[in-house]
C-alpha cells in the first residue's frame, strides 16, 4: 500500500487501499487508460474476454459489473486522498494504468508518481482528475458500445464514493474539518442535481428506501440507487439491496425520497 494511505486504511479497511500502486513500470498485464481510449477496440477485446470467462453473450451486464470492480478498486484510495488528505494522485488517462488478470478482471492500478498536494482546492477541482478526466470518457465509451444507460455506470461510482465518504466522516483521529470536508464532498458529488453552470450531475438520483420482512418483523433498508445488472450473469441473482429485486418490487413498502 502507498505509505500516504496507511494511516487511513487499517484493519478491516486495509484492502481498500491496496489496489493503487506507485511504480515507474506498470508491467506486461497493464493497460494505460489513454491508450485504451485512443484505441477503443482494446476495450472491446477486454469486454469480450470477460464475457467469455463469465459465460455471457450480453455485454451489458458484463460492462456494468466490470466497471463496478474497476471503481471498487480505484475510488477508495483516490477519494480518501482527495477528501481526507487533500492530496491528488495522478489518475488522468495519460498517467494511470489498469492491471488485468488473465480473465480480464481489474486487479490493481499503477501510477508513475505520487502526485501533489491539493490543499485549499474546492470539491470540483479536487475530484476533476478522477471524475471528468478519467471516468467520464471511459463510461461514455462503455455506454455507447454496450448501450447501457450511463446512469447505471455512474451508479457504480456513486455507490463506492458514498461508502468511502461516509467512512471518511468517521475518522476521529483527524481534525474536525476533515469530517466536514468529507461531508461537503459527499453533498456536492452525490446530492446535487446539477453542478455550477447548470451541468447535470450524473451521479445524482433519488435515495431508495424499502422494508425487509425478517423473523423480527419489518426492517428498514436503504437500496442502491441503480441496479448493477449482476442478476443477468449466469448463475447470479439479485444482490441484497437491488432496487429491481422481486423482494421489493412485489410489495408496496418501497419509498423514494430526495
Amino acid at each position: 500500500m502507498i505509505e500516504l494511505l496507511t494511516p487511513v486504511f487499517q484493519g478491516e479497511w486495509a484492502h481498500h487501499g491496496e489496489a493503487l500502486i506507485c511504480s515507474k513500470t506498470a508491467g506486461s498485464h497493464a493497460y494505460r487508460l489513454a491508450d485504451l481510449l485512443d484505441q477503443p477496440r482494446e476495450i472491446d477485446d477486454i469486454l469480450i474476454r470477460r464475457a467469455r470467462f463469465v459465460g455471457c453473450d450480453d455485454l451489458r451486464p458484463v460492462a456494468v459489473v466490470w466497471l463496478l470492480k474497476y471503481v471498487t478498486l480505484l475510488v477508495p484510495p483516490v477519494a480518501v486522498a482527495a477528501s481526507v488528505l487533500e492530496h491528488g494522485f495522478p489518475v488522468g488517462p495519460k498517467d494511470i494504468s489498469v492491471i488485468l488478470d488473465d480473465d480480464a478482471e481489474p486487479v490493481a492500478f499503477v501510477i508513475p508518481h505520487l502526485g501533489e498536494s491539493i490543499a485549499g482546492l474546492d470539491t470540483q477541482r479536487r475530484y476533476a482528475p478522477l471524475l471528468q478526466e478519467h471516468l467520464e470518457p471511459l463510461i461514455d465509451y462503455l455506454s455507447t458500445r454496450t448501450r447501457v444507460p450511463t446512469k447505471l455506470l455512474w451508479g457504480n461510482v456513486s455507490r463506492r464514493l458514498e461508502s468511502i465518504l461516509i467512512l471518511s466522516q468517521q475518522l476521529t483521529e483527524y481534525p474536525p474539518e476533515t469530517a466536514q470536508r468529507a461531508a461537503s464532498d459527499k453533498e456536492y458529488l452525490l446530492e446535487r442535481k446539477t453542478w455550477p453552470g447548470g451541468q447535470r450531475n450524473p451521479m445524482f438520483s433519488h435515495k431508495r428506501h424499502a422494508t425487509r420482512i425478517t423473523e423480527a418483523g419489518e426492517v428498514p433498508v436503504r437500496l442502491h440507487r441503480h441496479c448493477c445488472l449482476v442478476y443477468r450473469l449466469p448463475g447470479k441473482g439479485y444482490c441484497g439491496l437491488c432496487p429491481l429485486s422481486p423482494e421489493f418490487r412485489k410489495r408496496k413498502g418501497a419509498t423514494y425520497t430526495s
